[in-house]
């Protein structure tokens, strides 16, 4: 009997041991990587694998990760209130900023109006309280709090202000002002000025901007534009 005879006949049997409901097999492919593959999928080269008893390994799920389950809402209203939730989410400005710059100062600055409005909410809440004589210690130790959250981010946001002068020495400046002279060199060679023309503009370009005064001009006119 040919050898692909005698695997058929095995792949067979092994197909007919598969428990009720079996739907995915482990396999060896022609390849020799092992995975699992729906029985009525099998390939051709595919070997079915078996455990220490003989048997077929099958399951009735796919192995793989596991789909996400939608949960649907328990009532229309619920569903309503969802859907307000998330439009409400979606249009929130930190949400916003933060999925659009992460990295942006702005986002700080939108959390900082953020709690300024939460602290005026409550705000309001405790005059309410006092006009109808009611308990205000809780109320005011909720606005302390968000007091105290604003002062802190206001602090961060200075900070985050003040960085925000460009560093001269570093390397990320120094790459691109070297990209920036070059371009002024190729430029200035696209015009037909003379080679020692341009040597003697870069010279007295290198000296000008080499000396401490034109650094400390540079950081004063960055300042003024924070």
């Amino acid at each position: 009997m040919a050898p692909r005879t005698k695997d058929k006949l095995r792949r067979d049997d092994l197909l007919a041991m598969m428990p009720a409901g079996a739907k995915f097999a482990q396999v060896k492919d022609e390849k020799g990587k092992i995975r699992y593959r729906a029985i009525e999928q099998l390939a051709v080269g595919d070997e079915i694998q078996v455990n220490t008893k003989g048997q077929p390994i099958c399951t009735r799920i796919s192995p793989g990760r596991p789909k996400d389950v939608k949960i649907l809402p328990a009532t229309p209203e619920v569903g309503e209130l969802m859907e307000r939730k998330n439009k409400s989410i979606a249009d929130d400005p930190i949400i916003k900023m933060a999925l659009q710059n992460p990295e942006s100062p702005d986002v700080l600055h939108q959390i900082l109006l953020a709690l300024s409005e939460e602290a005026a909410s409550i705000g309001f809440e405790r005059k309410e309280a006092e006009r109808q004589g009611e308990e205000t210690s809780n109320i005011s130790t909720r606005r302390v709090s968000v007091l105290k959250a604003i002062g802190d981010t206001w602090l961060k946001r200075k900070e985050q202000i003040a960085s925000r002068e460009i560093d001269l020495n570093s390397p990320v400046f120094k790459t691109l002002f070297n990209f920036i002279m070059e371009t002024f060199r190729d430029s200035m060679g696209g015009c037909d000025v003379r080679p020692e023309m341009i040597e003697t503009v870069f010279s007295r370009f290198a000296k000008a901007v080499g000396g401490d005064e034109w650094e400390a001009e540079a950081r004063n006119r960055m300042k003024n534009t924070l």
